[in-house]
């Protein structure tokens, strides 16, 4: 019998001073990953369908490429709607007994099917893997060689990673802050979510630039920073399953790390983490302003949507069913608030936390 029972959550301010945008298309887009979703034999329950509406594609990802034309943004809209269906089926639910196993099988065939979509590849849930090489056949039309490469290894890095989770998790053990810190960037997909963009602008970004220490530091902290804000938003999910399952929080997300690591409450845990963020997001803010006046047209663009990742990110999670209706059957089980500030934070410098020390480093193009 599902738990019935609300959960709220209150974050504490947020700093945030950059742009945000919605996309105008943000229905047709819905209407047309429906009708996309519904081209393949997905075997998709009803509550499926309705986790996949009420996850809301076209408000994240129109969030971060607001100027976007549809027919092109439609690519990732797309692949938003797909991947999250995958990671709520083979990542985050299920006994964990045997998860890794099928997880890593059918990981390693998604990969392939973007690396070579010609490729035929069976085994179990592999009715995935038709919409999959439809995306990779898409991209095909307007990627060069080079950002098709560097999509199929940023899916390569997130599911990786999520196999070091899902190890935790077998292990009931939590990562400590200084791993997490590196591994959630990939954890939470940013490059795999990333890689899109550069393939709908129709431009690819310079390797001197993409790879130059700024340009890194920049991308790392805009998809760490936003899967950290996922940890925030998500915290009440995470709560609320707990409970159902009559278990503890499963320690793998930001505040329950911090809780353990300092021996504090929940309350006290949430202020560090958000603390944290607002560390994050002054470095990304002075960083960026740095290194755009000397970009190239592509990697302007870029830096433009890292930054409408962040605040967008927040818009949308506060208000995605994916996080307020926990279990995919209640709804408005869980709310969460949160307030944000132009205010800089007080603490600037470099959090202790070594793995990700070096973006505060003096950094040389």
């Amino acid at each position: 019998m599902p738990n019935t029972e609300t959960l709220s959550v209150d974050i504490p301010p947020r700093y945030c001073p950059l742009p945000t945008a919605r996309h105008p298309d943000e229905s047709v887009l819905a209407r047309r990953t429906a009708e996309w979703i519904d081209g393949f034999d997905l075997k998709l329950t009803e509550q499926q369908r309705d986790r996949m509406r009420g996850n809301d594609c076209p408000g994240f990802y129109g969030r971060i490429m607001p100027r976007a034309p549809a027919d092109r943004v439609q690519l990732a809209v797309d692949w938003c709607t797909l991947m999250f269906h995958f990671d709520d089926v083979y990542c985050d639910e299920g006994p964990p007994t045997g998860r890794a196993a099928r997880f890593t099988d059918l990981a390693t065939r998604i990969v392939r099917t973007l690396e070579a979509p010609q490729a035929r590849l069976a085994g179990p849930g592999g009715t995935l893997l038709a919409p999959v090489r439809d995306l990779a056949l898409r991209a095909r039309r307007w990627a060069t060689p080079t950002q098709m490469r560097r999509c199929v290894e940023a899916h390569r890095a997130w599911l990786l990673a999520v196999l070091w989770e899902l190890g935790h998790r077998a292990a009931q053990s939590a990562p400590a802050l200084n791993d997490y810190a590196h591994m959630r960037q990939h954890t939470a997909a940013g490059a795999a979510t990333l890689c899109w963009a550069e393939i709908i602008d129709g431009t690819e970004i310079p390797e001197p630039e993409l790879s130059s220490p700024p340009v890194r530091a920049l991308t790392e902290l805009a998809f760490t920073t936003a899967a950290f804000d996922d940890d925030l938003f998500s915290y009440g999910k995470e709560l609320w399953v707990a409970r159902a399952e009559g278990s503890a929080p499963s320690g793998l997300g930001l505040v329950e790390i911090l809780r353990r690591e300092h021996g504090c409450g929940r309350a006290e845990a949430m202020e560090r983490a958000v603390e944290l963020c607002n560390r994050l997001t002054h470095r990304f803010v002075t960083l960026h302003e740095q290194v755009l006046p000397g970009a190239s047209a592509p990697l302007r663009s870029y830096l433009d949507h890292l930054a409408h990742l962040l605040l967008g990110n927040l818009e949308w999670g506060l208000t995605a069913d994916r996080y307020r209706n926990p279990d995919g059957r209640t709804p408005g089980a869980v709310t969460t608030t949160a307030t944000r500030t132009p205010t800089p934070p007080a603490e600037t410098s470099p959090p202790p936390i070594p793995s990700i020390a070096w973006w505060w480093d003096p950094l040389d193009g």
